[in-house]
């Protein structure tokens, strides 16, 4: 059982960093791990537990967590068979369990709640997504209005996913286009246009009440510069 065990874990966050490599966000990264993982929780305690366990520790290097899936794993290993869990592992691996187990009840309530049902990247790890990619192209790319085209591509999936995700992509992109005084470009007129356009109300529940103003800010700023 010792091998199982530790394998299990392992193959769990090897499948996670596998998403991760395709260029998912965090969270549409766990929340396919777990989707490939759902039916190996039926197999018994061990499995359900040892899950569970390694969803809630990657939730614990997240800037939020949905409700939902907080619900689940909270729900998951306050409802372990003890019993059968003892059955099923070694003395040293059900203490193991349970230590893990109770750290990830005892850290859970520190992240912030997600109430959005939208897998997405959320605003700072989006704003960062798109500062690196730019920083690692603005060097290699000799026509310099080519740099808009190759970000817009890159992030194209994310823009088409969620309005959040969109204006964020646009609003850091224009940030660095300023820097390199990037804005006689047609694309550039109407990422222009869109910021003008936007409305912070229809993002809902997309971004938290503070990263709204600070978004609102940042958009107020880049236009009071074109």
């Amino acid at each position: 059982m010792r091998r199982n065990y530790e394998a299990l874990f392992g193959a769990f966050y090897e499948r996670y960093f596998d998403f991760k490599s395709e260029k998912m966000s965090d969270a549409e990264a766990l929340a396919c791990t777990s989707d490939a993982y759902f039916g190996v929780q039926s197999r018994g305690e061990m499995e359900k537990a040892v899950v569970n366990i390694a969803e809630g520790k990657i939730y614990l290097t997240h800037s939020k967590i949905f409700v939902k899936a907080k619900e689940k794993i909270v729900e998951a290993l306050n409802s372990l068979d003890l019993q059968k869990l003892q059955l099923e592992t070694t003395p040293d691996e059900y203490k193991d369990i349970l230590e893990r187990r109770d750290m990830v009840l005892d850290e859970i309530d520190n992240i912030t709640v997600d109430y959005s049902p939208y897998t997405r990247w959320h605003y700072y790890e989006m704003e960062k997504e798109v500062k690196n990619y730019f920083w690692i192209i603005v060097n290699e790319v000799k026509d310099k209005n080519g740099i808009i085209e190759k970000v817009l591509e890159r992030f194209e999936r994310e823009c088409t996913n969620t309005l959040s995700e969109n204006i964020v992509v646009k609003t850091t992109l224009v940030e660095l286009l300023l820097r390199y005084d990037i804005k006689e470009n047609e694309q550039f007129v109407e990422i222009r246009k869109e910021l003008e356009q936007f409305d912070v109300n229809e993002i809902g529940e997309q971004l938290t009440e503070d990263e709204k103003i600070d978004l609102s800010i940042r958009i107020k700023e880049v236009l009071s510069k074109l």
